[in-house]
């Protein structure tokens, strides 16, 4: 990326910035949205019983309030953003300057980039303090947020795109309000799942996000997700206990269908 286009999406970051800020309502939204998650994902960890599925509390309750504030906070605001701006002819007469198209749209969500990155560290932090959650592979959580943020970005732009005004958005973010946390692995753990269900859902959209944070936060998550090394083991020590035949100690040597 070039200076002058590095220098536009600063400029429509102050302006963006400058009218978030006039409406002081939105810094309740802003601290609410974090609140509210907090404490129903410390109600959640008391209702389920994750420990039985072989799962750390800390870094799965970490990814799903990212994926939720990837959804509400980004999604759907910038969703809006688009659309308002459109209506106000504010991108067409920004697409007659020097500013490309990608910069236009990435400076005009910069603002709400920030803001949904703020809430998940503020609510990261609380929950990894909550739960005993400790970073083991930062680099891989925070690709897991930038794959989340690019890909809420360029669902925002398509779903604009559908809405042709402003109050249409709130019908046309519904479905992925609802159904893409529910098969993302962000409301319901995918480990909680048959086997083959978790897989499938391994292709949803929000899943290169939701499963690359745990992994961060837990170096005991597995292909299928936090504490996947336990389950299995945990299987392989079952097999052994209910097959037939003596218990043999493993590491035993075998001599003419004998141990020694």
């Amino acid at each position: 990326m070039n200076r002058p286009a590095i220098q536009h999406m600063k400029t429509l970051f102050r302006i963006e910035w400058t009218l978030f800020n006039r409406v002081k309502a939105n810094y309740v939204f802003v601290v609410f949205v974090p609140l509210m998650i907090l404490f129903s994902m410390r109600y959640v960890q008391e209702q389920m019983d994750l420990a039985d599925h072989g799962l750390n509390p800390g870094p799965l309750m970490v990814s799903t309030a990212a994926g939720v504030l990837l959804i509400f906070s980004l999604y759907s605001s910038v969703t809006g953003l688009y659309v308002a701006r459109r209506e106000e002819l504010v991108l067409k007469r920004l697409r007659t300057g020097e500013a490309s198209d990608a910069v236009i749209l990435a400076g005009g969500a910069s603002m709400y980039v920030a803001v949904a990155v703020a809430q998940i560290v503020v609510v990261a932090v609380a929950l990894s303090v909550m739960f005993g959650a400790v970073p083991r592979q930062p680099l891989a959580a925070a690709a897991g947020l930038v794959t989340g943020i690019l890909l809420m970005m360029a669902m925002a732009a398509a779903t604009a795109a559908l809405c042709r005004t402003a109050e249409s958005v709130m019908v046309a973010t519904l479905p992925a309000i609802f159904v893409l946390p529910m098969i993302s692995g962000i409301y319901i753990p995918r480990e909680v799942l048959p086997e083959q269900v978790g897989d499938a859902l391994l292709w949803a959209p929000l899943s290169p996000t939701v499963r690359p944070v745990p992994v961060g936060l837990d170096r005991r998550a597995g292909p299928r997700g936090v504490g996947a090394p336990d389950r299995d083991r945990g299987r392989v020590d079952g097999a052994v206990r209910v097959g037939r035949g003596p218990q043999v100690p493993l590491g035993a040597p075998y001599v003419n269908g004998s141990t020694c």
